[in-house]
This record gives structure tokens, sequence and C-alpha cells, in this order.
């Protein structure tokens, strides 16, 4: 005899209960898991860099590596330098951004950088972000053959002087003591033209210049004068990333202290010799 409508229904409710008891609670789990997924992915950025690999980094395009297309040059700055040995203090590679000093807080808030590198001189930034010292300052001198009559400043008024396109201080020191520039895309080339005579003096930083003038076959063009416009290089992140920023500050004090900056001022010191020696030279062996 056919079984009522009504009771066939209760009875296959209770045979089928655990199977569909087990649906709904896998159904729940997942929805409690992907739910936990999401409000992790959300606030991952806050903890990590953009690209949990890589350490994205803003410096200005005047600041970045340089090459003629035939070799590589030393640079003026020490912008990719440091932010090549901040990302493997933590454990990551490093992209520089090329980024004018007014684009740099912007990209800092939006996320499209991790950090980024600027000189205390430039333009102020967003108060918003956190500003970090690097360990270094700088102000300008000159290169000049040892037997110059040029002994001040002011001394340089008229003379035709080198500076570098990505050392914007210097250019205007030039222009400050009503000298002539003659530009340069690197300090080697820079100081190539004082050894030959095309330029009475090169103004570059103090700080690595005295480390290449102490050398030996530097003396007869280790003329200099006092240190102007000191600048420091700072380390600006964003706002709001308490996490990153903890991160960035610790390796920040671990490859910010003066041993680290000896080993840079004189790894420039060298490389900028070398570069030096291979432009005045390098004509002559072909």
């Amino acid at each position: 005899m056919p079984l009522h409508p009504v009771i066939f229904f209760f009875r296959t409710a209770v045979r089928r209960a655990p199977a569909v008891l087990a649906l709904l609670l896998t159904t729940a789990a997942l929805a409690t898991t992907m739910a936990l997924w999401h409000g992790w992915a959300a606030s991952r950025p806050a903890a990590l860099p953009s690209d949990p690999k890589v350490l994205k980094v803003a410096i200005d395009p005047d600041a970045m590596p340089l090459s003629n297309g035939e070799r590589d040059y030393t640079s003026d700055g020490f912008e990719h330098t440091y932010a090549r040995d901040l990302a493997t203090q933590m454990g990551l590679a490093v992209e520089l951004v090329p980024l004018r000093y007014d684009e740099q807080a912007e990209a800092l808030k939006q996320g499209r950088v991790d950090a980024a590198l600027r000189r205390r001189s430039a333009p102020t930034m967003d108060k918003d972000v956190q500003v970090v010292p690097t360990g270094y300052t700088s102000g300008l001198s000159v290169a000049m053959r040892s037997d110059t009559d040029v002994k001040s400043w002011p001394a340089l008024a008229g003379h035709l002087v080198c500076a570098t396109t990505g050392n914007a201080r210097a250019r205007a020191q030039v222009a400050r003591v009503g000298a002539r520039l003659q530009l340069h895309r690197s300090p080697a080339q820079a100081l190539v033209a004082v050894r030959t005579g095309a330029c009475t003096a090169a103004v570059l930083d103090q700080a690595p210049l005295r480390a290449l003038l102490g050398r030996k076959e530097w003396r007869k063009f280790s003329a200099t004068l006092p240190p102007t416009e000191p600048s420091a290089l700072e380390l600006v992140l964003p706002p709001g990333k308490a996490p990153l920023q903890a991160a960035v500050r610790a390796a920040a004090a671990a490859v910010g202290d003066e041993p680290h900056w000896a080993r840079r001022r004189q790894t420039w010191a060298s490389n900028v010799a070398f570069e030096v020696y291979f432009d005045q030279t390098g004509p002559d062996c072909h």
C-alpha cells in the first residue's frame, strides 16, 4: 500500500539527515575559511612590502645607476647603493622606481612603492610620511689641481666648473658663486675634466670625495674648499603601515652605522678612481 506523501517526506528526511547535516557543516566551514582568507589578504599589504620578494624604492631619476651603453659609471650619490643594501638586509631583492621628489609621497600613499630616498634639501613631502635617517650627511666640496690659486668659493667666479647632472645642490652652488657650469653625467667624467685642465674644479659631495683625494695618485689634484650646503640622505616610509615601518627601520639601523658608510665611501673612491684612470688611458690603448 503506498505511503501517505507526508509520511514519505518525513521518513526520507530522517533517513538523509546525516548527509544533509554534513553538507551544511561543510558549507559553513568553507564560508568561515573564505572569510578568514579575505580578512588576511586585506590586511597583508599593511604588514609586508607590496611584493613579498621585492622592496620597491623610489629614487630621483638622476640618482639611478649610470651607463653610457658600453660601461657603467659610479653615480654622485648613494641612493641606489643604500637601497640595495637595505633590501639585502631584509632578505629581499630591490626594485628602483625613478620618481621625482614631488611624485614620491603620492606613490607611497598609493602603495606603488614601499619606501623612497631623498636628500633633505629636496621639497618637503606630505607631513604624514615617516622619515628615517640613513646615517649619511655630506656637504659640497671640490677637487682642483694642488697648485691652484683658488682658495675660496667666491674665487671660482668666472671659472669653468664641472658638476654632475645628478647633483642639483652642486649645480646651484656653481651658479651661486658665479662660475660657468660644465655638466657631466658621472663624477668620473667631471674629474677627468679637472685632470685634463678642461675645468678648474669639480663640485661633488665632500664625504666620498675626501676618500678619493686621500689616495696617493690624487695628490696633484687634491686641493679642496671648505664643505658647504650640508644635506642628509633620508629614507621615507608610507603612513599607516606599522609592520612594514618596523621591518624597514630595523634594516636601516643595521646598514646605517658608520662602518657601513665608511665601506661605501671607500668603495665609491676605488670605483671612481678606476673609472677616471680608464677614461684617461683607455683611448691610448687602441
